[in-house]
């Protein structure tokens, strides 16, 4: 059976996709979880994006170091709760654009003000409207894909059938990772211009003046003469 065009690939790859069920506050057990529970729950539901088999979800070494850079909070008798699992459901669909740093100033806020005991909203609340809103602004992003493809795939009509498709491949591959590479931009000067602290500007403080150097072992430390003022 001859293998199908990759533009119809794409298709069926966006029906799939648009089709997979999202884990919503509903989809997370009631009761507190040990770690083996959590990562099993994870591989259960968040498979989507994985390349390979082979490929881990979230590991015990990952879940342990997010605890330890604060983007989780403390367990309870190494218990985690609702919280942390949708936090760490944010968390991996972050790791593969955001570095950790960055991930730990996105969510800081979300801990600050929706797991607050007067937020208006709980997290479960906040996680599915966050669910549907990445559902129904699905149909925009398959278009602009799609529309990718068409580009792509009409660009070299010069060429034979065979090459014109591999040309084809490589424009839409091309253009669907400068489209991330700038959205990935786009997310990190969002949170560099307005998630992280810079003390000198929140506080009115002037920044440090550096230190002076000081002389290379060996050579005598040469001082500046202060010009003599004028007699007048």
């Amino acid at each position: 059976m001859s293998k199908k065009s990759y533009d119809k690939f794409i298709e069926d790859l966006l029906v799939f996709i648009k089709s997979r069920k999202y884990v919503h506050a509903k989809d997370i057990p009631n009761i507190e979880l040990y770690m083996d529970q959590v990562t099993t729950f994870m591989d259960d539901h968040l498979g989507l994006f994985k390349r390979t088999e082979e490929e881990k979800i979230l590991t015990k070494t990952m879940i342990n170091n997010y605890s330890k850079c604060d983007i989780l909070p403390p367990t309870a008798k190494k218990k985690y709760g609702h919280d942390h699992l949708i936090l760490l459901l944010f968390v991996y669909y972050f790791k593969n654009i955001l570095s950790i740093p960055d991930i730990k100033k996105l969510l800081d806020p979300v801990k600050d003000i929706v797991m607050n005991d007067k937020s208006p909203l709980s997290m479960e609340a906040f996680l599915d409207r966050i669910m549907e809103t990445q559902t129904m602004h699905f149909d925009s992003l398959a278009n602009q894909v799609n529309h990718t493809v068409k580009v792509g795939k009409d660009l070299f009509p010069e060429f034979s059938d065979a090459e014109r498709e591999k040309l084809s491949i490589f424009t839409t591959a091309y253009l669907l990772t400068i489209q991330a590479t700038a959205q990935k931009h786009m997310a990190t000067q969002l949170i560099d211009n307005y998630l992280t602290k810079h003390p000198s500007k929140e506080t009115g403080q002037k920044p440090k003046a550096p230190r002076p150097k000081k002389p290379e072992a060996g050579r005598p430390e040469v001082r500046k003469k202060t010009p003599k003022k004028p007699i007048s």
